[in-house]
């Protein structure tokens, strides 16, 4: 059989995480050995660089997290931007994954970056093997941090990867990787082998005598304690975010779901959020920029008609907005949080055009993250937020059938809904439950965090709008390399379509969330 080989991305340089110009006589032989002895904490800056760009990337706002809440309706647009209007547009159309195509990036950017970072970590976590210590710029050996970071690193980038696409490499010890097939391992594979990264990150972690993790991305300030319970969350999050549909999520059965339960519970117990920009340091995403701030007096990118759809107490506001000429007012709500998590404007946003449809216009946008004047640089950003841990906890619950366990967490006197929204109890029943986990992600959790939240939510609940796609093939440019045939998702024409792997790629005729709102 002929092998296919294939190197992923370009292999990172020492100039890249090294604010000095390494001196050499012959720069093409310059050794590993050499750059040590220049850059003796060479394997603590790749872990670093690894780190920031994997976080980052967990929360960018111009590519997946964009992508994902356009496909969640979370937001909507008119904009062509990065082709954001293509994931807007109902009925869905098909992902348009040819690298000629504007909105191309959406789906390649964060695969480039988490395999890159993915790469750089195993660079780091070689050299530790090799026998190299992880010592910092002060000489300190922090080796088994270094290791706790890089395999947190590999965690996140990997089980992002396989919570995005179908497939993928899982590339744990080389920079290059030899194989009989383009893409051997499925979605599962990849999510599975990111947890078992984390709990690497966890044992590693406990090794040390402690854990500064703003000395690997300055503003995201965690200790030993909070590194683990980031690493516990990361692992329930990313599990839950493996099923493809409502079947998958429940033939994946209890023993699957008790264990995100089990890291659920060893998860955050407070939000974890960077410290305020103020315009120093590493600034960790940019979703205020774009999901915030004003154009022409109304937001850039609204939210869409869902949000205050599932707020609204009458009955009377609808799920799309109207295509007559009516100007919808503010919703009615008894959740306290809502005006204080988004704002009503008279004007709609986002560049929309009636021509091209007012069931996308908006007249709402976000307030919690940021205002009007972009104060994108002292706010702070959220890494995860405890509420979402709650939420994995009940939902866990949930999925093993203890729905008077579910409901306890959702009804718990500190549950945000309680003591902020100041709702009512939900009943411990599957629809009044399925209804307040999905309403608690629309509304609680929204874009805070990463691009997963409400997205993954709804593709294990069958409640994304039919033919939308439930996670982004591989992109041409990336497929070229390997003579794979060219392949998509999504489209109203491709509803229930299944994927190589036996899942539901594409959201099938009696998917959606439109007519699941419960009054209990």
């Amino acid at each position: 059989m002929k092998k296919t080989y294939y190197k992923l991305l370009l292999l990172f340089t020492l100039a890249l995480v090294s604010c000095e110009k390494l001196q050499s006589d012959d720069p093409s032989t310059f050794t590993l050995k050499e750059a040590l002895e220049i850059t003796p904490d060479y394997y603590f800056k790749v872990t670093a660089s690894s780190f920031s760009s994997a976080l980052f990337w967990t929360n960018d706002a111009t590519y997946s997290t964009a992508g994902f809440g356009l496909l969640a309706d979370q937001m909507t647009t008119h904009n062509s931007s990065f082709g954001w209007w293509d994931f807007a547009k109902e009925p869905r159309t098909p992902l348009n994954t040819s690298e000629s195509y504007s909105g191309m990036n959406v789906m390649y950017v964060p695969y480039q970056y988490f395999y890159q970072a993915n790469l750089d970590a195993t660079k780091a976590i070689a050299g530790l093997d090799a026998g190299n210590p992880g010592v910092d710029d002060k000489g300190n050996n922090r080796t088994n941090e270094v290791y706790a970071v890089a395999h947190l690193v590999q965690g996140i980038s990997q089980g992002y990867l396989g919570a995005t696409y179908d497939r993928g490499i899982i590339v744990d010890k080389d920079l290059g990787i030899q194989t009989t097939q383009a893409y051997p391992n499925s979605y599962k594979e990849l999510i599975e082998n990111a947890v078992s990264h984390l709990d690497k990150a966890i044992s590693y972690a406990n090794q040390s005598p402690s854990i500064k993790l703003d000395d690997f991305y300055k503003s995201v300030v965690a200790d030993k304690t909070l590194f683990i319970q980031y690493a516990n969350s990361l692992a329930a999050r990313l599990l839950a975010a493996m099923p493809r549909d409502k079947a998958e999520a429940q033939a994946l059965g209890a023993p699957f779901w008790s264990r995100v339960l089990r890291y659920a519970q060893a998860g955050i117990t407070t939000d974890f959020t960077t410290v305020p920009y103020a315009g120093t340091g590493s600034y960790y995403n940019y979703s205020t920029y774009y999901l915030s701030f004003l154009v022409n007096g109304a937001p850039y990118m609204p939210v869409d008609t869902k949000i205050p759809y599932f707020a609204d107490k009458t009955g009377n506001y609808p799920d799309a907005y109207p295509t007559d000429n009516t100007v919808l007012g503010p919703v009615e709500t008894d959740d306290a949080r809502f005006n204080q998590y988004f704002k009503y404007y008279s004007t709609f946003g986002g560049y929309m055009q009636e021509i091209l449809g007012r069931q996308h216009f908006s007249n709402y946008g976000r307030n919690r993250w940021g205002d009007a004047n972009n104060a994108m640089y002292t706010a702070r950003q959220v890494v995860f937020l405890s509420e979402e841990i709650r939420l994995l906890r009940a939902e866990a619950k949930f999925w093993m059938g203890d729905l008077t366990g579910a409901a306890a967490e959702l009804n718990d006197p500190a549950a945000s809904r309680i003591a902020k929204g100041g709702l009512r109890n939900v009943p411990a029943t599957e629809a009044a439950l399925r209804f307040v986990l999905h309403y608690e992600y629309v509304i609680g959790i929204d874009v805070a965090g990463g691009n997963l939240g409400p997205f993954a939510f709804q593709r294990r609940h069958n409640l994304l709008q039919p033919g939308t796609p439930t996670q982004f093939p591989i992109t041409e440019n990336q497929l070229k390399l390997t003579g794979a045939t060219l392949y998509t998702f999504g489209g109203i024409q491709n509803a229930g379509q299944k994927g190589i792997w036996g899942e539901t790629a594409t959201a099938g005729n009696d998917w959606g969330w439109k007519g699941t709102k419960v009054y209990y």
